[in-house]
């Protein structure tokens, strides 16, 4: 009997492996790297900012990243809409090359100015891709985003 028990938990724990390894190790969108931000000009870089009305925050552009101080508030249309982490903070964010189309500038509730207004064309993650969990980073890679993620909008 006692075997039969051990077959059995093997059984469920492979079965367990094999669901995090699909949920968490099977690519649908690779991330780009620094370097290699230069293919894909002109873009934004842009990042999750719950503090503002839009919800995105221009943090950067062909000329690299901005200061902190100089990031901007921008509405972003979206012809496909970015991933949002579920744990958010401010300090451990995705960023996110744009390949965009410049739609001018709107009025939004929550600024007195004009903010400007992008339609989202193509996105990609920046590398390293970080992960809303409490499991340690080194379980889970870096360099690309899963389907389950890409879906979380």
């Amino acid at each position: 009997m006692k075997k039969v028990w051990a077959i059995i938990a093997g059984f469920v724990c492979i079965l367990i492996i094999a669901f995090f390894i699909k949920v968490n190790w099977i690519p649908e969108k690779y991330a780009v790297r620094i370097s290699e931000c230069k293919d894909y000009e002109p873009y934004i870089l842009v990042q999750e900012a719950h503090y503002t009305g839009t919800g995105w925050v221009q943090v950067g552009d062909e000329s690299g990243y901005f200061l902190a101080e100089a990031y901007k508030d921008i509405e972003l249309t979206n012809g496909d809409a970015l991933p949002l982490m579920d744990l958010y903070d401010k300090d451990y964010v995705n960023t996110f090359l744009c390949k965009v189309e410049y739609r001018g500038t709107v009025m939004h509730d929550a600024f007195e100015n004009e903010i400007a207004s992008y339609e989202i064309l193509e996105w990609y993650p920046v590398y390293p891709v970080l992960r809303d969990t409490i499991l340690p980073d080194w379980m889970y890679p870096k360099g690309f985003m899963t389907k389950r993620e890409i879906g979380r909008q």
